[in-house]
């Protein structure tokens, strides 16, 4: 299966062609083609502000070394097929459909690259560093543990979200498919994974933040209430409340059983009633859910049935805008 296939930016079948469009796009770079095959490279790619998302396959092997540390970016390698043999910073891993990779910025790189498919997250650096710094009093720099994901939910829900996406922003009528909230509410969450994924990877030497008083998860409560429409992401409210994001977390599980993103969902679920019983007439589901932030309709109308026992649309039918015009 092929992604992002109208945002086709390169293709070729010469190896000096495909090295100096990588270093355009992605790093400068010396490529040697070690094997028979003839060599081919196609790179589709669709850049949403914060995050680079790009489809390349590849088709023969090759070693690739990077001219000098690698730039301010994170880049996440969530294979389709094929393989990838890494060497950063001294270390050896691999990437393939069972191992999913991330390079930190500020590493040395050298790739053992065999025929692949994947998809390639290229997440700017400053953005995620102050996502994780907020989880973390103490961190050894992200080049000297940084590389293999373990597996884990979190690692699974953003293999998930980055194919689901992929397909999205190429479907005809999608939400994601323009530009606008929806697609900055999905990068939103999609950054988050990310930064979810790398905290759970952080060695045992990282020193984590402390809990927050009652008063602190009042303050982001209100927080959340006030900006339920917003893009908002969990480093977002910590900011605001003037805490550390894994604080954040701690005391939420405490006092709500439950973390900040699902307490966000939660609201917003409820501010969807409330919507939906007072819609005007005309309104629609899709509508209403899209302008508060739920772009999987599909998703939104399960939790939506789970929490209040109904379909959005019987609640909608018995709203009072519905029955006025009737």
């Amino acid at each position: 299966m092929e992604f992002l296939g109208t945002h086709r930016i390169f293709a070729s079948g010469d190896l000096d062609e495909g090295a100096e469009f990588a270093g355009q796009v992605w790093e400068r770079n010396r490529s040697v083609k070690v094997d028979h095959l003839r060599y081919g490279i196609r790179w589709n790619q669709l850049d949403m502000g914060n995050v680079g998302f790009s489809y390349i396959e590849h088709d023969c092997a090759v070693d690739l070394t990077a001219e000098g540390p690698l730039s301010d970016h994170f880049r996440l390698f969530l294979h389709e097929d094929g393989s990838i043999r890494h060497r950063v910073a001294g270390n050896i891993f691999h990437s393939h459909p069972g191992n999913a990779v991330i390079h930190a910025p500020g590493s040395d790189l050298h790739l053992d690259i065999s025929p692949f498919k994947l998809l390639l997250l290229t997440v700017d650096g400053d953005l995620v560093k102050a996502s994780v710094q907020q989880r973390f009093r103490k961190l050894p720099e992200f080049a000297n543990w940084l590389n293999v994901l373990p597996e884990s939910a979190s690692v699974q829900a953003l293999r998930s979200m980055a194919r689901w996406m992929a397909c999205e922003v190429e479907r005809q009528g999608s939400p994601v498919a323009e530009v606008g909230k929806s697609r900055l509410y999905a990068e939103r969450l999609l950054v988050s994974l990310i930064v979810d994924c790398i905290s759970e990877a952080s060695p045992e030497t990282a020193e984590p933040v402390q809990d927050v008083s009652r008063g602190q998860v009042r303050s982001a409560e209100e927080w959340i209430d006030a900006h339920l429409t917003d893009a908002i992401g969990i480093e977002e409210i910590a900011a605001a409340s003037g805490v550390g994001v894994r604080s954040l977390q701690l005391s939420f599980k405490r006092v709500h059983g439950c973390s900040p993103h699902e307490f966000v969902a939660r609201r917003r679920l409820e501010e969807a009633r409330r919507k939906l019983l007072a819609a005007p007439p005309g309104a629609t589901v899709t509508g209403i859910a899209m302008d508060i932030g739920f772009f999987e309709l599909g998703r939104f109308a399960a939790r939506y049935r789970e929490q209040f026992g109904e379909t959005p649309s019987a609640t909608l039918a018995r709203g009072d805008g519905h029955q006025a015009s009737h």
